[in-house]
């Protein structure tokens, strides 16, 4: 892993615990985490939060053609939407 990727899965998860609500710590959190599993309950409120958040920490609004054709289950799936070729 690069530490880009380093810093971009970091920022996701402090994003996703905060927006989730949970206390675990971000070492705690693994990539493939699923948002809606046995350590996250992110709702679909919490998911437009992380979203939001996102785009505000990193600087730009992700383009829509983004999320086409992408399902965001897992902590992985944001990271890969925020360090896709496309994304800010």
């Amino acid at each position: 892993m690069t530490a880009r990727h380093d810093t971009v899965a970091e920022t996701v998860k402090r994003i996703v615990l905060d927006e989730a609500r949970c206390p675990a710590a971000v070492a705690d959190v693994p990539d493939d985490e699923p948002l809606d599993g046995g350590l996250l309950k992110v709702s679909s409120m919490a998911l437009l939060g992380i979203l939001t958040r996102l785009e505000d920490e990193f600087g730009d609004a992700v383009p829509d053609d983004v999320f086409a054709g992408r399902s965001l289950k897992s902590v992985q799936d944001l990271i890969d939407l925020v360090t896709a070729p496309e994304a800010p």
